[in-house]
């Protein structure tokens, strides 16, 4: 597969909620920053835990890929991310709220899988469509750039 097609069958998985074929886009030792996340990523097991709670809370949660670029084995996605709340986020009730945020996603495949990927959101607006809630990562000047 291409950089492209594992990015868009990723996506794909991810917009039926299925965690299962998710992971196997994933590298058994795959890497994930994301700044908009609410919990630690140090593992693929962290990145799958995320999206459960992702579902569970906004089970309308959507990808749209609006642009994709590739170059050797990296791909970036431009996304438009859009869904409903419905319970809790972090503790807090986000019934109701909206998220509509353009997010980007930005890959490293190897054997057809996702072994790095850094995730760039518009995490001020994010969170403050859901509730307001902290995200885990304090991004700093010295945070490894993993690409």
């Amino acid at each position: 597969m291409t950089p492209t097609e594992v990015v868009r069958a990723f996506v794909k998985a991810h917009n039926a909620h299925d965690l299962a074929t998710m992971a196997t886009y994933l590298s058994d030792d795959s890497t994930m920053i994301d700044v908009a996340s609410p919990i630690p990523l140090g593992s693929k097991a962290d990145v799958l835990k995320l999206f459960s709670m992702i579902f569970a809370a906004i089970p309308d949660i959507h990808f749209e890929v609006t642009g994709m670029i590739s170059e050797g084995h990296k791909a970036f996605s431009a996304l438009r991310t859009t869904g409903n709340g419905k319970g809790l986020w972090m503790g807090r009730d986000i019934t109701g709220k909206r998220c509509d945020v353009f997010e980007g996603m930005f890959v490293d495949i190897q054997n057809d899988q996702i072994k790095t990927c850094m995730f760039y959101s518009d995490t001020a607006t994010l969170s403050r469509q859901l509730a307001d809630y902290a995200p885990a990562l304090d991004m700093k000047s010295d945070t490894p750039n993993i690409m």
